[in-house]
């Protein structure tokens, strides 16, 4: 195993790559699995071939038959949790510039530079897993291959490559326009072929910071994008739909998309309805929340609409709770004001403020959002079999959810390179 001080024995240490030969046992105070249940106090965690073979009671160690073929990790004091998935970024972005960073992308090495630190910073702060969302150039998924091959660290990224929407929209900055049916089916195969993992489709333009409740047009009707979605899930690809306005929310349900990201504006309707079809939300509080970070940039009329948008899908987070829609975390990092790994934080304190409690917070945060980025047999969760990504913090954060900002200790295992991405335009 390797970290940012080399040895096992040296707990302080912050990242941590478990590698194959490592066989660890790793006792922990107090074990949240992510699953929903209650943590379980005082637990052995063993690990090997980069996986989690066992949770047992530490009472019932020694009885355990190969206890002294593992290196053991003494974290009695730490809480120890899966690790963290954002299932909805930008890495093209930078949250801070978007005209400047959008002009650096002419330049590749200074690009790959910054998202090189993107993805360290993510990882350090215990998040293992993202999805992509697109960009014009496919920044995420040449930042995908760039960690397959084991050039730079980071975490595991679910990319689509770049962003579907029609010709005139909101979304060139996210990938080429289409304007046919014969021009979606040439795109949808060639990011097939470039070896996307999903498919984002932009079904609305964005919401408006002047103007309550008004929301950029619905770009496609139900026909096209059921045609979208049925292409896609014939190659095998599910469908991440860019949607506010109940208006675009309807259209995507009714197509049959796989998550709704976004949603501002959305209907109890519309909820009751992503309930019946089990269609997971993404509500991407923050890049609304986070524009009351800088009230110089806005008028008094325009922080008013900010702030009622914002508290709005707070209050349908709570209505989508209680009608059973199953939720999942994602920051739409890159956005204006959302940071890389740390407007995640700002995110799951924003759900804090609704009537979830920290445990159904955390779940959300890692099972959720494993089981809609479409890694949920590997991460997610503290499971037999799973893959040993897992955070340590001091204290007890269903006490205090902010005590995921700064985890102690980060175990990760490096991605198993068995996906195929020769074609991929570098």
């Amino acid at each position: 195993m390797t970290g940012n001080n080399q040895g096992v024995d040296n707990i302080k240490m912050h990242l941590n790559q478990i590698n194959p030969k490592d066989k660890l046992l790793i006792l922990a105070k107090r074990v949240i699995d992510g699953t929903g249940a209650q943590p379980k106090n005082n637990q052995a965690i063993f690990i090997e071939n980069q996986q989690i073979k066992n949770i047992i009671p530490q009472k019932k160690l020694n009885n355990h038959p190969e206890l002294n073929n593992y290196h053991k990790i003494d974290l009695n004091d730490t809480t120890i949790l899966p690790g963290l998935i954002d299932s909805h970024v930008h890495l093209a972005l930078d949250g801070i510039d978007f005209k400047k960073t959008t002009e650096e992308w002419k330049s590749p090495a200074k690009t790959n530079k910054r998202v090189k630190q993107e993805l360290e910073n993510t990882i350090k702060k215990g998040i293992i897993a993202i999805r992509d969302g697109g960009d014009k150039i496919k920044i995420g998924l040449n930042s995908k291959r760039r960690i397959l091959n084991n050039e730079i660290v980071g975490p595991q990224i679910i990319s689509t490559g770049q962003a579907i929407y029609k010709d005139g929209n909101y979304g060139s900055f996210l990938g080429p326009g289409i304007n046919s049916k014969k021009e979606i089916k040439n795109e949808i195969t060639r990011l097939y072929n470039l070896g996307v993992d999903q498919l984002k489709v932009l079904v609305s333009g964005i919401v408006s910071f002047s103007n309550y409740g008004k929301v950029g047009q619905v770009q496609f009707d139900v026909d096209n994008l059921e045609y979208i979605v049925d292409l896609a899930h014939s190659l095998g690809l599910e469908v991440m739909a860019h949607a506010s306005s109940n208006e675009a929310v309807q259209v995507s349900i009714k197509a049959g998309v796989d998550t709704l990201e976004h949603g501002y504006f959305l209907s109890e309707e519309s909820l009751k309805l992503m309930t019946e079809k089990d269609i997971p939300w993404i509500p991407t509080v923050v890049p609304v929340a986070n524009q009351t970070e800088v009230p110089d940039q806005y008028s008094d009329e325009e922080l008013d609409v900010i702030k009622r948008t914002y508290k709005l899908q707070l209050k349908m987070i709570d209505k989508a709770k209680e009608l059973g829609v199953r939720l999942g975390i994602g920051t739409d990092a890159g956005a204006y004001q959302v940071r890389h790994g740390l407007s995640y934080f700002r995110e799951l304190e924003l759900f804090n403020q609704t009537s979830l409690t920290p445990l159904e917070i955390i779940k959300i945060a890692t099972i959720n959002n494993a089981e809609i980025i479409g890694l949920d047999q590997k991460l997610g969760s503290i499971e037999a079999n799973k893959e040993a990504h897992l955070i340590g913090v001091k204290g007890n954060p269903l006490n205090d959810l902010s005590l995921l900002k700064d985890p102690e200790l980060v175990f990760y295992t490096p991605i198993n390179n068995e996906t195929k991405l020769s074609q991929l335009e570098a």
